[in-house]
């Protein structure tokens, strides 16, 4: 059960594609519809609300009921759930016997919940067989807040598809963006909805980056809420620092992948992060990074090898770490082929899909 939405709904659908379908028969459940950039190739089965009716709590009680029902047309060996009321009906579900096995995903430092989730989550913690945890940092906070038994834990990082390559040039993709060749060029791919994900610290920092280079230019990946919402805020916020002309909100881009090429560093101002597949994409691309030293970054970047961790709301260090790697030529390459190196090895969609198997074989006690 999981929103096919974001970097959760593209992570998981890589996944699947990766099982033997002969082996395990996959279905997904989701509430929300579908924005990821994979087209899902297995049944997917609408149970979210519209209009009048997805508000709480009679949401959750219709989706609850959708959720049981598509249980009992197909009844599963074991149900993985993703996201707070996914999670919630899982537990339920299992508490009245309609699940037999069940594994739940953290995906963040849960920054979203309150003390109500907590509370909830803490009363029903035993049922779960397994809670997988993105990063170290995400099962360290899921056993102090929800008081976990360790032994149902489990880290298993996020990784990506390594044979993604862009099939443009980098010439292209900076003509599409606007940009000259020679232009230094700090991008950003991030949810502009989330002020957890600190964009405003990113461009407190750019004056500071443009006084060492003053012809570097910025770009933003990310979708809003246009001229309503958080992204008017951050527009707002760049053109009262004297930066609009060098800042470029890009908007949501389903094919992201294709624009890695054109960057020369790639950033990430995170307050919280689980285990950022953007961080991954990146280093994958062979883009040095430098971000915030919260939840799992320090797990895949190596500071000083494969771009720099600083700590969060700091723009002066920031600003220190990016202006360095911008005049330096030789150190970004350097740091670009080091992080390709380590994601081939470590952080494959391969080696993550493989460790997904093997808990779901030890939950349900045999091949």
């Amino acid at each position: 059960m999981a929103d096919l939405g974001g970097g959760t709904g593209d992570h998981l659908l890589s996944m699947i594609r990766l099982w033997d379908p002969r082996a395990w028969d996959s279905r997904i459940l989701s509430a929300a519809p579908l924005t990821s950039r994979h087209t899902p190739d297995i049944p997917v089965t609408d149970v979210g609300m519209k209009g009048r009716l997805a508000r709480f709590p009679l949401a959750q009680i219709v989706t609850q009921y959708r959720v049981a029902r598509a249980l009992r047309q197909h009844p599963p060996d074991l149900v993985h759930s993703y996201f707070f009321w996914s999670i919630m009906y899982g537990r339920f579900l299992k508490r009245i016997g309609r699940i037999g096995r069940l594994i739940e995903n953290r995906e963040d430092e849960g920054f979203a919940w309150g003390d109500r989730e907590y509370a909830m989550l803490r009363r029903t913690r035993h049922l779960p067989d397994r809670v997988i945890c993105v990063s170290e940092a995400v099962r360290k906070v899921a056993l102090e807040r929800e008081e976990l038994d360790p032994h149902r834990t489990v880290v298993v990082h996020n990784g990506v598809e390594l044979e993604t390559q862009a099939s443009e040039s980098r010439e292209e993709v900076r003509r599409e963006l606007g940009y000259e060749a020679d232009v230094p060029l700090v991008g950003m791919v991030s949810n502009l909805n989330r002020p957890i994900k600190g964009i405003r610290y990113f461009l407190d920092a750019v004056p500071l980056i443009l006084r060492a280079v003053p012809s570097a230019r910025f770009v933003i990946f990310g979708g809003g809420f246009g001229r309503g919402g958080h992204e008017a805020m951050l527009r707002d916020r760049a053109a009262a620092l004297g930066i609009a002309q060098c800042v470029q909100f890009a908007g949501f881009r389903p094919d992201i992948e294709r624009y890695y090429c054109a960057l020369d560093l790639s950033v990430l101002t995170s307050l919280s992060e689980g285990l950022s597949i953007a961080v991954l994409e990146s280093m994958k691309h062979g883009v040095p990074v430098v971000v915030t030293s919260v939840g799992g970054n320090p797990e895949v970047v190596v500071n000083g090898r494969t771009g720099y961790l600083v700590p969060p709301r700091d723009p002066r260090a920031f600003a220190d770490r990016a202006s360095a790697l911008l005049l330096n030529h030789e150190l970004r390459l350097q740091m670009g082929t080091a992080a390709r190196s380590r994601i081939a090895e470590s952080f494959s969609i391969q080696i993550t899909a493989d460790k997904y198997l093997d808990v779901y074989r030890s939950v349900l006690g045999g091949p």
